[in-house]
């Protein structure tokens, strides 16, 4: 039967043609883009779970720099207690000169107490000088109750909230007043004057005193290795996660581009054949002029 009102073979022919369009079409924006959903209707649900772990990769590379900059801290923090050792250490030098009693005078006593004087000066300025994006970290600010923490600052080092995403910082005060303690009961009568050089008396007393200083800091660069270390470690955490969680959401989200290139090169032959045989279709009703020849 021949009908030439209806032309089925042509809606046929342009109906699927109309398909290798819309293929070849979303086949062009993968290829273009290097990914495989670029529209929520490419793939709602994949859609929905890949941006849920972009928010979560966010956080993460957020708290890997929140961790380095708490590293970055410690340092600034060590570098300083390095030199106020440098400093402690050249005290306790002149502490034990001025416990020579056997050759020195006092002006002796009293040159080497102007120099104590002086490290003691450059002690106390550095407990209110040394500064991280302007806050001081030996004022006692990392020591006291500050934000949710007991004693120290929180560093944030986790992409969510809750207590085990967060650490705490402390770096105690370490003014003259807090460092030169006196060191046992028969210092407490120098208390008032602590680590003096114009006498020998005070100056064996400072010996101890320095001493104890010097002791202090060495616990507390330690105890700053110590998280320093704990912070690497969060670190590289982290950065596994990263990667773990980035491969999870390029699987959902990438395009697999050899894939997407046959597909591309699959729908381009079948819109030229399509072409071709939605032309034929549509020359088909032509046949019937022969029969009023």
């Amino acid at each position: 039967m021949t009908i030439i009102n209806t032309n089925i073979s042509a809606m046929i022919g342009l109906n699927n043609l109309r398909l290798t369009n819309v293929g070849l079409k979303t086949s062009l924006e993968r290829l273009s883009s290097g990914l495989r959903i670029n529209k929520a209707a490419d793939d709602p649900s994949g859609l929905a779970i890949a941006e849920g772990m972009q928010a979560q990769l966010g956080g993460i590379r957020t708290a890997v720099q929140n961790a380095e900059d708490g590293v970055n801290l410690i340092h600034t923090a060590d570098g300083s207690l390095a030199e106020t050792q440098d400093i402690l250490m050249r005290m306790r030098d002149l502490a034990v000169r001025a416990s020579n009693e056997a050759t020195l005078t006092s002006a002796d006593l009293q040159r080497l107490d102007n120099e104590m004087a002086s490290l003691k000066a450059e002690i106390e300025r550095k407990s209110h000088a040394v500064t991280f994006n302007t806050k001081v970290l030996f004022s006692g600010l990392y020591s006291g109750n500050q934000g949710t923490a007991a004693n120290g600052q929180v560093l944030q080092i986790g992409a969510d909230n809750g207590a085990l995403l967060r650490l705490t910082i402390n770096i105690p005060n370490l003014g003259v007043s807090s460092l030169l303690l006196s060191a046992g009961t028969a210092a407490q009568a120098i208390s008032s004057n602590r680590a003096n050089l114009n006498a020998v008396t005070s100056a064996q007393f400072a010996i101890d005193q320095v001493q104890s200083a010097i002791n202090q800091i060495s616990d507390l660069r330690a105890n700053l290795g110590i998280q320093e270390r704990r912070i690497y470690h969060i670190i590289d955490d982290l950065n596994t996660t990263d990667i773990n969680i980035s491969a999870a959401k390029s699987r959902i989200m990438d395009a697999d581009m050899a894939k997407e290139i046959s597909e591309f090169t699959r729908l381009q032959i079948l819109q030229q054949s399509g072409t071709a045989i939605l032309a034929q279709a549509n020359a088909q009703p032509q046949s019937v002029l022969q029969l009023m020849q």
